[in-house]
């Protein structure tokens, strides 16, 4: 059996971005903006969805539920194309932390919002807002009653995902130094997961072995996603953790691991697959295989100027002529071959509807998960960077064959 690359440490890391990067992303945000006709932006992030904010202002929110606490778990950027941001918090962060002047601490976020947005000149306003999932209803309810009792006009929000999302595609080079340490944290803590396969350790034992390595690089897991048996399949209850803590692996088993999550900021994914205790059958060999394969191919198709929806029917292609489904267990689920990757799992995906062309300095993250009635499901995950003449895999250190 191959063995984990060396894990990263915090130490190994690259260093953090600098301020003047996020003022110039706000600049091209307003320019952005104020092309589509609207007076600012709203970038809107909770504790689990915090990219606009994030991205604009290099701030999440560090409150652990968001339900149950009103406003907290949130966090909001006003940024107005005339005139300075606002960054709108849940709890307070130290100076050195911020790359706002103007950061309000303030008891509830949609109250410090309506308070911002009307110190901005937005009142009355058409204003875009960003990171519109993690909005809730209740939320721009508030604000507008916060608004109306002090005698303000209200804001016309519109969607604003469409024009903000687009400028944060492609990666700066220091975003890029971040993805390469967090891949190669993930690759040695996948690794470690797979490598410690034995008979008789249950899913949970695999979770609790790679941690540690997770950890030390600055990394936590969103999730694991395992399945394991004959054939191999999830065994876990439908929620979070996705593996199951109470199931031993036995001989012969197969197995797969997928494991993603932030790592100092940005986002390791990567998936492997192995069978425990002894080689592989032939039929497990060929579908093992046959995924790493699939995943090679989508590679050698990414190319700048080459949309995405061609990387996925060259998928298409590759599984269909060997007799699978279009999707292999994804069909039915989500019809893709990956995302984009950075500050979280990002869009567009691999998928037929997703005509844009990839330009170089994209991340991409290319999956699959597939196999026959006797294999189970089996899933193979690399993540690359598009270079203008190559493809860069991140994920290269992490051994692919594991049986």
């Amino acid at each position: 059996m191959p063995a984990a690359p060396t894990a990263p440490t915090v130490a190994d890391a690259p260093p953090p971005i600098a301020p003047g990067e996020f003022a110039q992303r706000r600049e091209r945000t307003r320019r952005a903006i104020d092309a589509a006709g609207l007076d600012g932006l709203l970038a809107w992030g909770s504790v689990d969805w915090s990219w606009a904010v994030r991205w604009l202002a290099d701030h999440q929110s560090g409150f652990a539920s968001a339900a149950p606490f009103g406003d907290k778990g949130f966090s909001a950027l006003v940024l107005p194309v005339d005139g300075e941001p606002i960054l709108v918090l849940d709890q307070r962060v130290p100076a050195a932390d911020l790359t706002v002047a103007d950061a309000r601490t303030v008891e509830s976020v949609t109250e410090g919002v309506a308070q911002a947005l009307r110190d901005a000149g937005l009142a009355g306003k058409r204003v875009g807002i960003a990171g519109e999932g993690a909005f809730l209803d209740r939320q721009r309810r508030a604000i507008e009653a916060q608004l109306a009792a002090a005698g303000a006009a209200a804001v016309t929000l519109v969607a604003a995902d469409a024009i903000v999302e687009p400028l944060h595609r492609v990666k700066s080079p220091a975003e890029i130094a971040l993805l390469r340490h967090a891949s190669a944290v993930g690759g040695a803590w996948i690794g470690a997961m797979v490598e410690a396969a034995e008979p008789g350790r249950t899913e949970a034992d695999l979770v609790a072995l790679g941690m540690p390595v997770l950890l030390a690089g600055g990394g936590f897991p969103d999730d694991v996603v395992i399945g394991s048996g004959l054939p191999c399949r999830p065994n876990a209850p439908r929620g979070v953790p996705s593996f199951d803590a109470r199931r031993p692996l036995r001989q012969g088993d197969l197995l797969r691991v997928d494991g993603f999550g932030p790592v100092l900021g940005y986002y390791t994914d990567l998936a492997r697959s192995a069978c425990v205790g002894q080689p592989a059958s032939e039929p497990q060999a060929v579908v093992l295989q046959q995924a790493v394969d699939l995943i090679q191919t989508l590679i050698d198709t990414v190319r700048p100027g080459v949309t995405h929806a061609a990387v996925h029917d060259a998928g298409v292609a590759f599984l269909t002529e060997r007799g699978h489904p279009p999707h292999g267990y994804f069909e039915g689920f989500v019809p893709m071959f990956g995302h984009q990757l950075g500050l979280t799992t990002e869009g567009p995906f691999i998928a037929a509807s997703s005509t844009q062309p990839i330009e170089a300095g994209q991340v991409l993250a290319l999956e699959i998960v597939m196999g026959t009635p006797e294999t189970g499901g089996i899933s193979h995950e690399e993540a690359i960077v598009v270079h203008p003449d190559r493809n860069e895999v991140l994920t290269a250190a992490c051994p692919a064959v594991w049986w």
